[in-house]
């Protein structure tokens, strides 16, 4: 077995997978100390909503809390019966700051709840930021430090947060805020472009979140663009990682909206030796598909909760990081299938082999190589009938998740490479990349891919899956309008994933121009446009030759780890 990793099998469980969701999200709040995923949809209560859930004896403040720039936010603070100073756990929510579930500092020990409004939002000052959450670095700095200044602070700091109500402390991770201990975070993210509103420059369906920020979300006119530039990104996450003295506790899910925000981050601090998470086979509030074996992880393999972060309790100081995830496998012959185990690593991404599975012009998807000049496969995509989205991370629920792609069959704007049924296991753990070598007749246009796990009865589970919009091939801060006879080259981030493919099925890509509501709808046109009125169809050429050889690249582990 792999150095550093570990695995733990289990019962076959009875139920399905939203109950596995409700298991996996208790066993995390009594594990890591985090909080259950949220309701975004409360109206919202008031100070006397938090008190009855804080022990008796507990005050209640509010002031205004200033920022650098002078905005002030709407601060409301639970100090515990006694004397000072406590450790404080901060909230800073773009929703009402008395909604989340579970609003308690640490159980069992005393410290002090804030609760924050971001600007712009519930009675804070100043106007909050469009697409970019790049300001909660900043305001989080901010808000730390001046609760640290204050006689019932002990100078110890917490930020923590589901979801929507996680954006800030998950920013903070960057903030490098001195006094700032510990972040415990789940299925949330940091980088707006990254992880909540777009897919390689193409605007997903979760844009329309946006209206919880006070936005007005615009349908029209398309294609929607954002350039991003990606090094400076990575250039700040590696800089402020470097000098990062915080503990971070995590949970996520393989098929949440923002699984990669998690997996990120703790590549980034892992070598700090103060991480520790959980990935499980969940979705964001729930998936369907394919019911898991719900089996705890082990718990002699955990790393320091977020309360022992904040107390120093507990024994030695971690060594290393850790991270266990779930190692997907085959949900319809769990007891003897490979795969439906705990994993245990120190590290991210795990060793893992790059491998190679190449599209071919007959459709199918092999390990060889495209022999011949010229081969391509040709299909249209017309924004006028795009295809639809079943399953898969954007969305929430039992929209999301491993869900047959069966019923797009019959479309034939979606090509499909399959390989031959495997004759041995073939586990992954990792990021996929996809190489798309194409051409078009538009000067822009999207490409949406597939990763799918073809059972032998059929059933095409959804893993998964990304888009990518023509005009960024150059780099995402580097827009162009492709030209007629061009072939480029797109590589595509699929986000990662942990499965054993069983033997007897067959790995499949699929390629198409859409798959709406996940993405949108593109019009085909470089210039954006106001209607699908006289929008062009999109001739599509993807390059399946020697010299241009399209192909997904699995993150293949060895089997003796698994």
């Amino acid at each position: 077995m792999e150095a550093g990793r570990t695995r733990r099998r289990g019962s076959i469980p009875k139920g399905n997978s939203l109950r596995f969701v409700v298991f996996v999200c208790g066993l995390m709040c009594a594990t890591f100390g985090m909080t259950a995923p949220v309701s975004e949809k409360r109206v919202p209560d008031g100070p006397d909503t938090v008190l009855a859930k804080l022990p008796p004896g507990t005050r209640h403040e509010f002031v205004m809390m200033p920022l650098r720039d002078g905005v002030k936010l709407a601060t409301d603070i639970f100090l515990p019966e006694g004397d000072g100073p406590w450790p404080v756990v901060l909230i800073r929510t773009p929703y009402s700051r008395f909604v989340p579930d579970g609003l308690t500092a640490m159980d069992g020990v005393p410290s002090v709840l804030v609760c924050q409004n971001v600007r712009g939002r519930y009675g804070s000052e100043g106007t909050l930021p469009g697409e970019s959450f790049d300001n909660e670095v900043d305001d989080s700095y901010d808000a730390i430090e001046w609760i640290a200044q204050q006689s019932w602070c002990n100078g110890r700091v917490g930020m923590r947060g589901g979801s929507g109500h996680g954006i800030a402390a998950m920013n903070a991770l960057w903030s490098n805020a001195p006094h700032l201990r510990a972040v415990d975070v789940n299925i949330t993210g940091d980088n707006s472009w990254l992880y909540w509103i777009y897919s390689n420059g193409v605007r997903r369906a979760f844009y329309r979140w946006l209206d919880a920020r006070n936005l007005r979300i615009v349908e029209w006119p398309r294609p929607t663009t954002s350039p991003f530039d990606m090094n400076k990104r990575t250039a700040f996450v590696a800089e402020r990682a470097a000098r990062s003295k915080v503990g971070f506790t995590f949970y996520a899910g393989w098929f949440d909206l923002f699984s990669e925000a998690s997996l990120d981050a703790f590549a980034a601090l892992a070598p700090k030796g103060r991480c520790s998470g959980l990935m499980a086979p969940t979705g964001h509030g729930g998936s369907a598909g394919l019911n898991f074996p719900s089996i705890p992880p082990p718990p002699n393999v955990k790393g320091r909760t977020f309360r022992q972060w904040m107390t120093d309790a507990g024994s030695v100081p971690p060594e290393r990081s850790t991270l266990q995830y779930y190692l997907m496998g085959d949900a319809m012959e769990p007891s003897g299938a490979p795969g439906n185990v705990w994993m245990t690593t120190d590290k991210w991404p795990v060793d893992h082999t790059p491998t190679s599975f190449y599209l071919q012009a007959d459709g199918s998807l092999t390990r060889a190589e495209p022999s011949t000049e010229g081969a391509q496969v040709r299909f249209t995509y017309d924004p006028r009938n795009p295809a639809p989205s079943i399953g898969g991370h954007h969305s929430l629920g039992d929209e999301s998740g491993p869900l047959d792609q069966r019923p797009l069959r019959d479309r034939t704007d979606i090509v499909r490479f399959t390989s031959a049924p495997l004759d041995q296991p073939l586990g992954i753990t990792g990021k996929v990349w996809v190489d798309l070598y194409i051409g078009t007749d538009v000067p822009d246009t999207t490409f949406v891919v597939k990763l799918i796990d073809v059972y032998p009865n059929g059933y095409e589970a959804l893993i998964r899956d990304a888009a990518f919009m023509l005009r960024y091939a150059n780099g995402f801060d580097k827009p162009a309008p492709a030209k007629k006879g061009t072939t480029y080259k797109l590589s595509i981030d699929l986000w990662s994933t942990a499965l054993v493919f069983n033997t007897g099925h067959r790995v499949a890509v699929h390629v198409s121009g859409s798959s709406t509501p996940a993405y949108e709808v593109h019009p085909n046109t470089y210039e954006a446009v106001s209607s699908l009125v006289g929008s062009p169809e999109a001739h599509n050429v993807l390059h399946v030759s020697r010299s241009a050889p399209s192909r997904i690249v699995l993150p293949v582990i060895p089997r003796e780890s698994y």
